[in-house]
């Protein structure tokens, strides 16, 4: 464990600080720094990447950024005051240890989340809008019980890409497509981007996602 309670993979950039930009990876539920890690090599050298482990141990190397449970009416159901606990401490660790440490500034920073990774993605942009303006959500969902947008808030600059598989059966397309809409109900600029995966991520796909972060 880190000091501030989190673990994280790096790969330095290449370039200069003129065309800097800060991939931040968070994995899904289950899995850990090493996964989205991999597709590095997919991603522009001239980007810092920083892939972090969640910070609650499931065991056997697989974490969570919070737990889930099934209720009554089996529906899968996620603890808020452990989730609103992971984005508050997720914030500080990257806009004071990570910034700090590796000296980028918030207009920098591009979120890539996949899963449970995307929905903390949503949380942190939307609930510290100043922070995070660029998003690359994955098979992901809006997390409204852990969301809170305020409407004095400016969120002009916000740009995201939702990229979500039509053969999901974990996460549907659908919450995807509803992550999308609301989104766009709250003038929030988003682009979203129907796969042939299921839930997970394939090099092509993931190619697409690279490209939208060259190009914006």
């Amino acid at each position: 464990m880190t000091n501030s309670g989190f673990e994280y993979l790096f790969r330095n950039s290449l370039g200069t600080n003129n065309e800097k930009k800060v991939i931040i990876m968070l994995h899904g539920y289950g899995s850990n720094e090493y996964d989205l890690f991999s597709l590095s090599k997919n991603i522009n050298s001239n980007y810092l990447i920083i892939s972090i482990r969640a910070c609650i141990e499931m065991g056997g190397e697989s974490y969570c950024w919070w737990a889930l449970s099934i209720d009554n009416q089996m529906k899968l159901v996620m603890d808020v005051s452990q989730a609103k606990s992971s984005v508050k401490s997720l914030n500080n660790f990257i806009m004071n240890d990570l910034a700090n440490k590796f000296k980028f500034s918030s207009n920098e920073i591009y979120l890539l989340g996949f899963s449970q990774g995307c929905m903390i993605s949503y949380a942190l942009s939307i609930n510290y809008p100043k922070n995070y303006k660029k998003v690359i959500g994955m098979s992901g969902k809006i997390p409204y019980d852990i969301i809170k947008l305020n409407k004095h808030d400016d969120y002009s600059s916000h740009n995201m890409i939702i990229s979500h598989g039509k053969y999901d059966e974990i996460i549907p397309i659908n919450d995807g497509k509803l992550a999308s809409d609301w989104f766009s109900e709250n003038k929030i600029r988003n682009k979203f981007i129907e796969t042939k995966s299921a839930h997970g991520i394939s090099i092509e796909d993931f190619k697409i996602l690279s490209h939208w972060i060259d190009e914006n």
